[in-house]
């Protein structure tokens, strides 16, 4: 059985991730097994290694060879973007030039250029003379918006080191698509300085500060006067700061990791496999102190308020919905890094959608924008076929069909759903993977002032001078402070995220969010959106010596426009990034990663980092390796290339498998995807299928008891 190391340079999300990998794909390997023609074959066990397979056929034949090997890109955000880089960077290998690599690549992009990046998208709001006048830092990042700097990111900052998007400081006037600073809170001499705006009371401060200061650490008078101690959140609670909180439910987690270290034991994995089964809300109503005879009221089981207490102050309505597997994931990536750059965040300066201008700057075939691709298929001649709906089509339902030898859709399961892809050889686990596995809704509204009143205007003791971020249970939630406008002078514009909403929230701000794309247009429709956010702005802002009314007053003299963008109702996305439910992960997810054919599904989805960039950038390098392998005897210096892809090269981001990946599987992923590929050439083409999978994985078990192997 599988332990975690929680000292290991891989992160414990991917160690995690990398158990389920390869028990996820035992599992379609066995089901294989189970209805392959010939001598019965024993399934594979959880404790069974992988054989080390080979990455020719196995079949005795001579594999055709494809002469000029092209594959279609779909979708131009970070992965697809950074899909053509690696195979760019491939095909100019010298190495590989002499053994005749070369794969050629279209990307289609249902966007207009404008959009190039997807959910690397920043809004830049448009001058209007004297009325709106243009500012130095006339945006906001409407997806991603501040990068970590730790272990787990490494594959991120390389790239931005590849495309010399160096580090800088906003007083050295660095370029557009520099690295700048992003602070987290505001802190002003070493003091956490930031509005809390809940049950209609507003305070400044530190959370951990405000509850020190108040009777029963009831800042925010959450309890009331209820006598029923049943219904109150613990005092004990109250005093620690919710994350802090929610980090303690997890300590016997840490205390199994630990004792899996020192003793090759399997009860951190064990644990963590039945955190799994539960949403973050049901775990922390579940007791965890059955053997204590004196219960610890800062350990789960937790009432009811207390629970929506952690939700409400931590993230979004129904934020803890999701796995509690992927809750304690996130905070063990987090927590567990060595690195003197722990904690240290940036902010892209120019936006994010910089990052996705500095990828496509290096292609060597542009994206071709306007062009969503209607249908994927295997064809009857060509390995693959697309149908496109491209501008010189005639009429809607026209389409253009290209040819290819493989397709690597980087689209959200979401927009995949829409695609006509009856016709490919995915198996039942993956086209339900593309139906259900959740996706998180998210809302951000940005408001163009005429300066950064929060800077200028509020007095001393108030203002925000570093960025951070006003908590809230508004209908705004969470307003960021821009990290890149802190030095404007008072007779700058400046923009502000306003509202920055996840799950329900999101849903509910949603509703008042125009699709309208005249942007005139736009803000006539959401004038009830508007003063929505100046009223929640004015409360969240609220200061002892003004009024609410006075703050509105204030801040609605200085509103210029605004921006507002619901990407659950954004039809390129369907949803803002993958939030897997109870058991999706160690159910759907472990086989989703595994390809069954020719199309090959990546993205942010497809990662257990869901939400961050570097996942989308892993997911393309384990993508482009696992469609190399399969294609290996067919495509000239492919087996070279899947070397070259798999070992780790320090300051390269192109190369090197993800870390929830190994060669092995990697391989044995690809020759399971082989099978698949050529069984279903089989029924619809109606030639035979040379390719005998559990032959192989017969041959290669028997080396492997040899200690012999293949390519591994």
């Amino acid at each position: 059985m599988p332990f975690l190391n929680i000292r290991s340079d891989i992160s414990i999300r991917n160690q995690w991730a990398r158990e389920h990998a390869t028990l996820g794909l035992k599992e379609l390997l066995n089901e294989k097994l189970r209805v392959s023609p010939g001598p019965a074959q024993p399934p594979f066990g959880p404790d069974e290694p992988l054989p080390p397979l080979d990455l020719h056929d196995g079949s005795g034949r001579s594999a055709r060879t494809i002469a000029n090997p092209k594959v279609a890109i779909i979708g131009a955000g970070a992965a697809g973007l950074f899909s053509a880089m690696i195979l760019d960077y491939l095909n100019n290998n010298e190495t590989l030039k002499k053994a005749g690599f070369n794969v050629a690549y279209e990307i289609f992009e249902a966007a207009d250029e404008d959009r190039k990046g997807g959910r690397l998208f920043t809004y830049n709001f448009k001058p209007k003379g004297a009325i709106n006048p243009q500012g130095p830092h006339d945006y906001y990042d409407v997806g991603a918006m501040r990068f970590p700097e730790n272990k787990v990111m490494r594959r991120l900052f390389d790239l931005f080191q590849h495309l010399h998007m160096k580090k800088g400081d906003l007083a050295d006037n660095p370029p557009l698509g520099s690295l700048v600073p992003y602070y987290i809170q505001n802190i002003d001499d070493g003091v956490v300085l930031e509005p809390w705006c809940f049950n209609n009371i507003t305070k400044w401060g530190g959370y951990k500060k405000l509850a020190e200061k108040a009777a029963n650490a009831d800042a925010f008078y959450l309890n009331g006067d209820a006598e029923d101690n049943s219904h109150k959140i613990p005092v004990s609670i109250l005093k620690k700061s919710p994350d802090d909180t929610v980090n303690d439910t997890i300590r016997e987690l840490r205390d199994a990791l630990k004792e899996d270290l020192e003793s090759h034991t399997t009860g951190g994995w064990e644990l963590l496999l039945t955190y799994d089964k539960y949403s973050t809300r049901q775990f922390l109503g579940v007791s965890q102190q059955a053997n204590s005879s004196t219960p610890n009221p800062t350990l789960p089981p937790f009432n009811y308020e207390t629970i929506e207490f952690l939700e409400t102050f931590n993230g979004g309505t129904n934020w803890y919905d999701q796995a509690h597997s992927e809750t304690v994931l996130e905070s063990l990536d987090f927590e567990y890094s060595d690195e003197s750059s722990e904690n240290k965040w940036w902010a892209i300066l120019g936006g994010a959608t910089q990052l996705a201008i500095k990828m496509e700057n290096t292609l060597a075939t542009k994206p071709l924008f306007l062009s969503p691709v209607t249908a994927i298929r295997v064809g009857n001649k060509a390995d693959m076929e697309i149908d496109i709906r491209r501008p010189s089509c005639t009429n809607a339902t026209a389409v253009e069909t290209r040819e290819y030898n493989g397709v690597f859709n980087t689209t959200t399961l979401g927009c995949l759903k829409r695609m006509d892809i009856k016709e490919t050889s995915l198996n039942y686990t993956t086209r339900q993977a593309i139906r259900s596995l959740g996706y998180g809704p998210s809302a951000k509204v940005g408001i163009k002032f005429k300066r950064a009143w929060w800077i200028h205007d509020l007095p001393d003791g108030y203002k925000i001078k570093k960025g951070g971020l006003g908590h809230s249970d508004l209908s705004i939630r969470t307003c960021v402070y821009p990290s890149y406008n802190i030095n404007d002078p008072k007779t700058e514009p400046a923009v502000l995220l306003c509202s920055y909403t996840w799950q329900q929230d999101a849903e509910r701000i949603g509703a008042l969010i125009s699709s309208n794309k005249d942007h005139d247009k736009q803000l006539k429709d959401e004038a009830e959106l508007r003063e929505l956010l100046l009223q929640d702005l004015a409360r969240m802002h609220t200061y002892e010596g003004t009024t609410k009314d006075n703050l509105y007053k204030l801040i609605s003299s200085l509103y210029l426009d605004h921006y507002a963008h619901d990407w659950t109702h954004d039809p390129l996305t369907a949803g803002a990034f993958a939030f897997f439910r109870p058991q999706q992960f160690s159910n759907v997810w472990n086989k989703l990663i595994h390809p069954s054919g020719n199309l090959i599904i990546i993205g942010e989805a497809t990662s257990p980092h869901h939400a961050w960039v570097v996942g989308a950038l892993e997911s393309a390098v384990h993508g482009i390796c696992i469609w190399l392998g399969m294609r290996c005897e067919e495509i000239k210096g492919a087996a070279e290339a899947i070397k070259l892809l798999q070992v780790s090269v320090k300051g390269n981001p192109f190369v090197g498998l993800p870390p929830y990946m190994d060669s092995l599987t990697s391989n044995v992923s690809a020759v399971n995807a082989r099978d698949d590929m050529e069984k279903y050439n089989e029924a619809k083409r109606g030639r035979s299928n040379p390719f005998d999978i559990a032959g192989i994985l017969r041959t290669a078990r028997d080396a492997g008891y040899r200690g012999e192997g293949g390519i591994h």
